[in-house]
């Protein structure tokens, strides 16, 4: 693979070239203007390989992604995260954070969350596909096994979503036992 010429007036990334610097360790160095008006040395294989700028389209990507973030609304009015940002949050740490208490129900299932609602416009996305979070309700999945996407998600209360949960394993341990019964039937069973 050729290498890119380095010469003044060619572009990399966000950098134009200006001209040669002093060599440093043996390193050639070029002097570059960024469109930002950062003036900077910059070693040439730096520019060659992965400098594209100064470090403000970095800063500006963050504060485009910010501004996106903003505007839908994460927050109630009194400063709190909104109950359907909390969802949100809550349902990407299960599928996605290992160390998510819920993780092995989830995630570790092979339950996923789909590429709409990850990312950089992630929650706008979902709160465009999903609406606010109604008061008294949840995030569920109709399809218990099924993957967290548009048509597989709804909100739910708790008492829909009881009748929709995954058939738990039965304990080899009769019921008595299992509800911490004393012999004598001493104790009460929690139904």
């Amino acid at each position: 693979m050729a290498t890119i010429p380095i010469a003044p007036g060619v572009r990399f990334g966000l950098w134009t070239v200006i001209g040669r610097a002093a060599v440093e360790r043996g390193r050639g160095r070029w002097t570059c203007r960024c469109e930002c008006g950062t003036v900077r040395d910059v070693l040439a294989q730096t520019l060659r390989r992965c400098s594209r700028s100064c470090g403000c389209a970095r800063l500006q990507h963050i504060a485009e992604a910010v501004q996106r973030h903003e505007r839908a609304p994460r927050r109630t009015p009194d400063g709190r995260r909104s109950p359907t940002y909390n969802s949100w949050r809550g349902m990407l740490s299960r599928c996605q954070y290992r160390r998510d208490p819920y993780y092995a129900d989830y995630g570790g299932r092979g339950i996923a969350v789909c590429a709409r609602w990850r990312g950089d416009r992630g929650f706008e996305h979902f709160l465009a596909d999903m609406g606010e979070r109604p008061e008294g309700t949840t995030l569920d999945r109709k399809d218990v096994n099924g993957n967290y996407e548009p048509g597989n998600c709804r909100w739910a209360t708790p008492k829909e979503q009881r009748a929709n949960q995954r058939p738990r394993a039965s304990r080899d341990d009769d019921a008595e036992t299992w509800w911490g019964l004393e012999e004598d039937g001493a104790g009460a069973a929690p139904f």
